[in-house]
């Protein structure tokens, strides 16, 4: 199967070879997205680190089937607008405020 995230009413989950996680939003604290560049060609690549309430977290790269959407839908949540990843330089720093919520929020 292919590796996918998505977000919804619930939270955010990746599917990896068929097995799905990921966190409810009572869960997630908050959110940042962030650009490296990667040696020898400095080929870009986008991450998002989801903040679990126990310090962990869920990290999302631009590989991923839904990424786009996903970080939509985590700064639509925010209240924020989403920003241009293709304009995204390393030196930009995203983040995302989210406030754990019930399922039913």
């Amino acid at each position: 199967m292919t590796d996918r995230v998505n977000v919804d009413e619930n939270g955010i989950w990746l599917t990896d070879s068929g097995r799905r996680f990921g966190y409810p939003w009572s869960e997630v604290r908050g959110a940042g997205i962030s650009v490296l560049l990667l040696p020898p060609d400095a080929k870009r690549l986008i991450t998002v680190e989801v903040d679990h309430v126990s310090g962990d977290f869920l990290s999302i790269t631009d590989g991923l089937e839904g990424f786009k959407e996903a970080v939509e839908a985590l700064v639509a949540r925010s209240g924020g607008e989403p920003p241009n990843l293709a304009t995204l330089s390393p030196e930009d720093t995203v983040s995302i405020a989210l406030v754990g919520e019930s399922p039913s929020a």
